[in-house]
């Protein structure tokens, strides 16, 4: 069995950013908390929690005023931005803010706030759980609206002067459908297409790696949209495709010994853990081999 983990896998230019101004924080020794993860990737937030980062799933930061030595700390806003009722916590407290925002959120939170100064209603096709979307959704101040499938888009009525944007990590052919819905409902509705441009590059590379392989693993968090996004690729081309969040994920019975196995990761997966499964897969696949 031969065990390849593909180049171009590697986390997004937003994740990396993230992770790096968090360790500077930390290595500091400054106190800083989040509400919820840095990001979609369980093993590394928990990596960066014992470095010292405080996360907490309460929803509104009003609540992390009881967190020990807030004052002086710093309040960690996600890749994912946040809420506006959380940054309006944000103000009431005496803490400095660690902005890791994606810089393509950013510019869908933009987007939003210009049109919704201008009276437009706002669409955004994506998962209405998501914390992308949430996010986004505070800013719209009662004019925006989530679509997250083709029959809700059927089914929904629209006003004029209405612009559809996406949530960054979507499918984006889940997206182009929902565009094609809804512009066949008012001709006139302005679309801005803020589907992640590395997202769409790594659908491509997935799509030729998958092609040269008898099994992929596509290694990331549970929770993480684009992560299931390349997965979801790598079944159209390779049926013999897993998605996992850690070793202990793995099935002896996925693999025979002539494979040739390629390990991929989402775009908040960082190398280690794909090397990490590298390593698991060639150390259990020779003991299994020596004990026959």
């Amino acid at each position: 069995m031969v065990v390849t983990i593909e180049s171009k896998a590697k986390p997004c230019p937003g994740v990396i950013r993230a992770i790096t101004l968090t360790e500077e924080v930390l290595r500091r020794g400054d106190v800083i908390f989040s509400v919820g993860q840095l990001i979609h990737n369980r093993r590394e937030v928990e990596r960066l929690q014992r470095m010292g980062l405080q996360s907490s799933e309460l929803e509104m930061f009003s609540d992390l005023s009881k967190v020990k030595e807030i004052d002086g700390a710093y309040f960690l806003v996600r890749t994912h931005g946040e809420s506006e009722d959380i940054f309006r916590g944000v103000k009431k407290n005496r803490v400095k803010i660690l902005d890791t925002t994606c810089p393509i959120v950013r510019h869908s939170q933009e987007i939003i706030d210009q049109h919704v100064q201008n009276d437009w209603h706002i669409i955004i096709a994506g998962n209405k759980e998501h914390p992308e979307v949430k996010g986004l959704l505070t800013r719209t101040h009662g004019l925006g609206m989530v679509v997250s499938s083709k029959h809700e888009a059927e089914d929904q009525d629209i006003e004029e002067h209405t612009l559809l944007l996406a949530q960054t990590t979507i499918d984006p052919i889940l997206f182009t459908e929902v565009c094609s819905i809804l512009s066949k409902k008012l001709t006139d509705l302005k679309v801005i297409d803020t589907t992640c441009r590395f997202i769409r590059n790594r659908q491509n590379d997935i799509r030729s790696f998958s092609a040269q392989q008898d099994v992929v693993l596509v290694v990331g968090g549970k929770k993480s949209a684009n992560c299931h996004l390349l997965y979801r690729t790598a079944l159209e081309i390779n049926k013999r495709s897993y998605v996992i969040e850690e070793p202990e994920e793995i099935v002896r019975e996925w693999f025979r010994s002539e494979d040739r196995v390629g390990i991929s990761g989402g775009a908040s997966t960082p190398r280690w853990q794909l090397e990490e499964m590298k390593m698991v897969l060639d150390n259990l696949f020779v003991k299994k081999t020596r004990k026959g």
